[in-house]
Parts: structure tokens; C-alpha cells; sequence
């Protein structure tokens, strides 16, 4: 989308340039008993729902020669779905999938071909659900296969599979073939297998055939949307630069030049995806070539990593990385996305028990020392009784619980490992379903939660519960229907709210369809929480966490009193000790303990006690008792309070987020401005409140010792997206209701 141009730019800054956040600031209630009856919206879990794929019908044979394994996909996982805060998301039409590369990703096109680079053969496959040999390199799944699941999609077939034809076509395609590289001399010693050229070429021929049976123009679009995954370039170190000593490739050219001329190689290769319609392609870098057994084996005396090709991968990525940034640049779209795959297993071959692995520089299946002597797995080979407890299957391919891991990165993972962003995003951008402007804020909070995965353990996908729980405090920013149970005007449970949810129904929240709270529940792989007036919100789901938030309040007791009942902060700080007592219950002290200890917070007060207090009439009780300047130090040391009883009851990492631009919402550039400019009271307000929050939060986090809360500079966010629109495909700055952030047309 060219509505994407600058997230690039975002991305790679420390809190990137402009991210807007929701300004928003809502109808309040006063003090009193909770009144609750049955909400008209719904605010449940914001999962699209999966459609059936258009039929068509056609075929399609080639057979190079006969293969001997089952290229389908195993129907079970035999480690389960993935953890992910997408796990097994279904779209309303599935998304095509396509993948290129070589034997990370291959799922059994080489089964048809005579080459020594096949996978068709015990014990291989073992995993599987027939425990039988797929073509794929790996004791069951691969990434191309976890990453279906994640999309919502069927496992696409290999491109010369005979069953790829009629309705299978919609699914998309693998093109990959083991033993491929960038450059076209990578791997002749398999004699036969897919070069990348050829792998574009049957790409074209597969778009023909899509063309036949579903018409040009829609062929088209079905491409254009698609998912694409290419791997490429281990192989063009491994089996080409550093094959044997004085090889062709290091007699023409030293390490470096070498990679610079990879790197070139590889970037036509990406061009030549775009021009066949490619526009969403996740770009796998290297991995660690030199900590591979077969690596180790050969190269390392004392069993570390090798060095020459630790060397290479050190590199190649970050050029690649950069070749990418440029090529988007050159196309003004986020076309490609780079995945930092080295770093991806790097943290589980330097840190294995810490995912859960008993050791990452042996092979499960293999012969020699490390099981790294060259040649593929056997019958004949050592092979160990338990896959989950290796990083790598074979010599140099990963089992399948490292594959999901890696997807886990894939799907969820910073800046750090996805740039410009990871796919969970992806499917959120082109999905409609989050505005831009969440997904702008989500960018910029990307350093910021860090602070969750740096601090929780490391994800396994075999473990319950290790996602960190989410809870949510504040105002209409963040409510997702809690004030849907309230006797409140303060309520966003009918149309048009909520047209942009998967279900087009209203929820509660302020907005289109999904807000803040959603999306950063996607980023650190958090299940959606659910507001804690509804009923749902009983046993296992208790361990997700809650959202507390309810529209139109304030720091202040006495902000939104025009909206007559809300759950002020007060009660929101109770219904915090109820739900822990719940929990407790559930699970035990200690683990409740360990769990909010874990968990995520994150705070949204302070716009509601200007919008909805301070300027709400002119004369209101607090602007004769208060001028500005003296008004903001007193809702500071209100604030301050709110955050101490937080730590209090146990928060150790708490999100607080400032005003947002007050005076450029709409409803303050209708009753406070003449020629449609930010209203200046409001916009001074914001920012006397904004660095004095600052200043306030790291006074706090030096008295308590401990860095607890972190402040997020939404005013500024949000400024740099509302004074330049274009810049982020927005259309109009002051669309949408009075403080919401609108759908943004595309």
C-alpha cells in the first residue's frame, strides 16, 4: 500500500518519527453505585473468520520422475498451534502463499527430480502425521508450513506436484528446491534442482494457469495480495564459496566483494519478483552458517562455530537488509521485508535451555561428531528419541519446534528481527481491520515493549501460559466495551462503531474497529483481553489479563461528571484487587504473584481532565480555582499517586501515556477555533502536561529503585501524523468522530 510509504522510516528510529495514537478523550460518568445491564455490541476476540476460496477447475501434470515420499503436509502438528497472538487466524478468504529458496523451504519438489538433494526418505518426515518422509528437510513441518497455519491457510503443495491443480491452485504454491543458491554454479553438485531462474519461470507458468481458470484481471489481484517467502544464500557460501579449499568463487573474489556481489545477484532476483506482481515478500537472511553441525564438523577443531562463515553471515545481512530498504525505496512501498533469520537462530544456538532445548551444536539426526558428518539423515544414522530437545534435525536444518520459533519471530518479533515490520503487522495493515494510525503507534512503541520479551521468558511454543497477561487502565483511548454494561452516555456499542471489525458490529471500543489495547496485545503475543464487566471473563481466560478502562474518565474524580456513571480510577484500582482475588483462586498465590509480575500495564489518563474538566465550559470550577500553569502540577501529583498504588498491587512494567495533541481533535477544532487551527489553550496544555509527566515518571522510577514505568510522547506521535497527513496516506486529518481516530481510506 502506498499508504505505507514512511513506516520504514518509523521503524528504524529510536520512537519513530510519527506514530499517531488515538486522540482521544471521552464521555465520563460521575461517582456512585455501578449500574450494569446487558451491552448491545459485542467485544470479543477480534479473529477475522475464514471464507470458502472461489472453485475453479483444471489440471496439471509433471513428472520428472516418480517420487517416493508424500509431499502433502502432515494434517497434525504433532506439537500443537502455534502460541502466536495470531495463531491460526482466518481471513475471510484465505491469503495466497507463495515461497522460493532452497532446502529450508522446500516441501517436496525435489522429490521429483533425480537429484542427491532429496528428503524422500526416512527418517525424515518422522514427525509427521504418518511418520513418513514429505520431501521436506525436517523431522516434520517447516517454516513455510507454520507460517500457513499462522495466515490461516491450507500448506501450500509443491509447484510439480500433479495435485496441484483446480480449487488447490487458490492456496498459491512452492517453487523452492534444496540446494539452490543466488547465483546460478550454487550447488551443481546435486546435478538437477530448481534454479532460481526457473523457479521464476514456472511462477509465470503457475499465473497462466490461474489466468485460465479464474480470469486475468482476478489472477491478477490474487497474486498482488498474496503472501510470498523466499530463502536464499546459505547455499552460496556452503556449497559454492567455502565447497573446498580454492574453490572458483574465492579465487575470483575476497569474502567481502564476494557478498557485495551476492547481495547485487539477489536484488535482480527481488526485482524480478515485483515485476511478476509480488507486493508483500518476507526476504529470510543467512542464519548462522558457521554454528551448523556439518560446520562445526568441518571446520571448528574444538567444536565452536565456524569463523569463516560466521564471517559471511555477519555480512551478508545487514546488506541485505539494506539492499531491501533501498529496493522499497525505489518501489515507495513496503514490498519487502527483511528477516534478521541469523539473529533468529542465534538466540536459541547461544542460549538453548532457554527455549527449552537440551543442546543446539549437535544434530538430532547424523553421523560423526556433532552428527554433522556431511551426507543427509538415514536409516543408518544416530537419531535421537526426542526432536523437541534439538535445535537442529539434521547436519544443518532445524527440527520443527525451532522452525515454530523462528515463525514466532517471524510473526511477532521487533524491529530488531522484522524490519520494517513483522507480519503480524502485515496482516493488520492489509487486513483494514486496525486504523493506520494504531498501526503507526504500534511502530513507534516497538523499542518501548521490548521491555516484555527482554524481561519474560523466551517464547515456547510447547508451554502454556508463557505469554506475558495484559491489563489496561484509562479512558475511551483504551476501552474495548467495558461502559457497553453501564447506564452511561459514555458508550460506543451502536453503528457505525466498530464497521471495520471482522464481524462489522459494534464492540465498545472508539473506533472503526480495533484500538490500541488489540494491537499492542498482537505485538507481544498477548491473547485479547477482555473488559472485566463481562461475564466471559472466568477461568482460563483470567490468565490473559483484563481491561479495566472505561470511556470519559480522568486522574480526576471529578472529570466527565456529565457522563453520569463510569468506572473512575478509583474502582478501576478495586475491580484490579477483585480480579486478582479471582485469580488467586484460580491458580494460587504464588503464580498470581509471578503472573502480575510478568504481565504488562499500560495507563491512558490525563485529555479527559482537560477536554472534559478544565475546558469544558467556559468558567468551570477548576479554571476559577486553577490557571494552567498551576492546574497541570496538580493532576501531575494526582497522577502520581494512581501510579504509586499500581506498584503497589504488584505492576512492574506500566506503559504511561500522555494527552495526545488536545487542541487538533475534532471536536476541539469545532468549539475552540475559527479557521479550522489547533485550538492554542488545548495545545498549551498538552504541552505543559507532557514533560512534566516525564519528569514526574522518572522521579518516580528513581525513588522506587527500579525503571517500572515507561511514558510514551503520544502528543508527539500524534502531532507529527496529524501536521503532515500525506506523508502517512491520510486523507484527512480531522475526519472521524469528535476524538476518535477515523478509518483511513486506502
Amino acid at each position: 500500500m502506498a499508504s505505507l510509504r514512511l513506516i520504514l522510516v518509523l521503524c528504524l528510529s529510536a520512537l519513530a518519527n510519527a506514530t499517531p495514537q488515538k486522540t482521544i478523550f471521552e464521555p465520563y460518568g460521575n461517582d456512585g453505585d455501578t449500574v450494569i445491564f446487558e451491552p448491545r455490541g459485542t467485544h470479543g476476540s477480534h479473529r477475522g473468520s475464514h471464507g470458502s476460496h472461489k472453485r475453479h477447475h483444471g489440471s496439471h501434470m509433471r513428472h520428472h520422475v516418480e517420487p517416493k515420499a508424500n509431499h502433502g503436509a502432515p494434517k497434525v502438528s504433532p506439537v500443537g498451534s502455534p502460541n502466536g497472538p495470531n495463531a491460526s487466524p482466518k481471513e475471510k478468504q484465505a491469503r495466497p502463499f507463495f515461497v522460493f529458496g532452497d532446502s529450508l523451504v522446500d516441501n517436496g519438489n525435489n522429490n521429483f527430480l533425480i537429484t542427491g538433494a532429496r528428503a524422500d526418505m526416512p527418517p525424515y518426515g518422522i514427525d509427521s502425521s504418518d511418520h513418513s518422509p514429505t520431501g521436506r528437510f525436517s523431522n516434520g513441518l517447516n517454516i513455510p508450513d507454520v507460517i500457513s497455519e499462522y495466515i490461516g491457510s491450507e500448506p501450500v503443495l509443491p509447484y510439480l506436484s500433479p495435485e496441484l491443480a483446480g480449487q488447490k491452485l487458490l492456496i498459491g504454491a512452492n517453487f523452492a528446491s534444496a540446494g539452490v543458491g543466488i547465483l546460478n554454479d550454487t550447488g551443481f553438485q546435486f546435478v538437477n534442482v530448481l534454479k532460481m531462474p526457473l523457479q521464476l519461470e514456472y511462477f509465470k507458468d503457475y499465473q497462466q494457469r490461474l489466468s485460465l481458470a479464474i480470469g486475468e484481471e482476478e489472477s491478477k489481484q490474487h497474486v498482488n495480495r498474496a503472501l510470498v517467502l523466499i530463502s536464499l544464500g546459505g547455499n552460496d557460501f556452503v556449497n559454492n564459496y567455502f565447497l573446498f579449499p580454492g574453490s572458483a568463487m574465492s579465487q575470483l573474489h575476497s569474502l567481502s566483494d564476494y557478498v557485495t556481489y551476492l547481495i547485487a545477484e539477489y536484488r535482480k532476483i527481488l526485482d524480478t519478483l515485483y515485476k511478476l506482481g509480488a507486493r508483500r515478500v518476507i526476504v529470510m537472511g543467512t542464519g548462522p552458517l558457521g554454528c551448523a553441525p556439518a560446520e562445526r564438523m568441518q571446520h571448528s577443531l574444538t567444536g565452536d562455530c565456524a569463523t569463516d562463515l560466521q564471517a559471511a553471515a555477519a555480512l551478508f545481512e545487514p546488506q541485505l537488509e539494506q539492499m531491501v530498504q533501498d529496493l522499497n525505496a525505489k518501489y515507495h512501498a513496503h514490498v519487502f521485508v527483511a528477516a534478521n533469520t541469523k539473529l533468529m537462530h542465534h538466540d536459541m544456538i547461544t542460549d538453548p535451555k532457554a527455549f527449552g532445548f537440551v543442546t543446539s551444536n549437535t544434530a538430532c539426526c547424523g553421523q560423526g561428531p556433532f552428527n554433522g558428518m556431511p551426507g543427509l539423515c538415514s536409516l543408518t544414522s544416530n537419531l535421537c528419541p526426542n526432536r523437541d530437545e534439538y535445535v537442529f534435525w539434521d547436519a544443518f536444518h532445524p527440527t520443527e519446534r525451532a522452525c515454530r520459533i523462528i515463525v514466532q519471530q517471524i510473526m511477532n518479533g521487533t524491529q530488531e528481527y522484522m524490519k520494517p515490520m513483522n507480519l503480524s503487522v502485515i496482516m493488520a495493515v492489509d487486513s483494514n481491520i486496525f486504523p493506520l494510525a494504531i498501526i503507526f503507534t504500534i511502530l513507534a512503541f516497538t523499542p518501548i515493549l521490548r521491555v516484555v520479551s527482554e524481561n519474560n521468558s523466551p517464547p515456547d511454543p510447547n508451554v502454556e501460559n508463557t505469554r506475558p497477561a495484559f491489563f489496561v487502565f484509562g479512558d475511551s483511548l483504551v476501552d474495548n466495551g467495558n461502559n457497553n454494561y453501564l447506564a452511561t452516555t459514555a458508550r460506543a456499542d451502536s453503528p457505525p462503531y466498530g464497521i471495520d471489525y471482522p464481524d462489522h458490529r459494534p464492540t465498545g471500543r472508539f473506533s472503526n474497529g480495533l484500538n490500541l489495547p488489540d494491537a499492542i496485545g498482537e505485538h507481544i503475543g498477548a491473547d485479547p483481553v477482555l473488559p472485566f464487566l463481562d461475564p466471559a471473563l472466568t477461568g482460563q481466560n483470567l490468565l490473559n489479563g483484563a481491561n479495566f478502562a472505561s470511556a470519559g474518565i480522568g486522574i480526576l474524580n471529578d472529570t466527565g461528571i456529565q457522563f453520569v456513571n463510569v468506572i473512575r480510577m478509583p474502582y478501576q484500582l478495586r475491580d484490579f484487587e477483585i480480579y486478582r482475588g479471582r485469580l488467586t483462586d484460580l491458580i494460587g498465590t504464588d503464580k498470581t504473584k509471578k503472573l502480575i509480575d510478568n504481565a504488562l500495564f499500560l495507563i491512558t489518563c490525563g485529555g479527559n481532565d482537560f477536554v472534559n474538566n478544565y475546558f469544558l465550559i467556559p468558567n468551570s470550577i477548576r479554571s476559577i480555582q486553577y490557571k494552567i500553569p498551576e492546574y497541570v502540577p496538580f493532576i501531575i501529583s494526582e497522577y502520581q499517586k494512581i501510579l504509586m498504588r499500581f506498584y503497589e498491587l504488584g505492576a512492574r512494567k506500566v506503559l504511561v501515556t500522555g494527552t495526545g495533541p488536545l487542541g487538533c481533535v475534532p471536536a476541539s477544532l469545532a468549539r475552540h477555533s475559527v479557521k479550522g487551527e489547533c485550538a492554542a489553550d488545548l495545545q498549551e496544555a498538552a504541552e505543559l502536561f507532557n514533560p512534566q509527566l516525564v519528569n514526574m515518571v522518572a522521579s518516580l522510577n528513581e525513588k522506587i529503585g527500579s525503571k517500572i514505568f515507561i511514558t510514551v510522547e503520544t502528543n508527539l506521535m500524534n502531532l507529527n501524523f496529524i501536521t503532515n497527513p500525506k506523508a502517512f496516506a491520510v486523507l484527512k486529518k480531522r475526519k472521524g468522530d469528535e476524538f476518535h481516530s477515523s478509518p483511513l481510506d486506502s
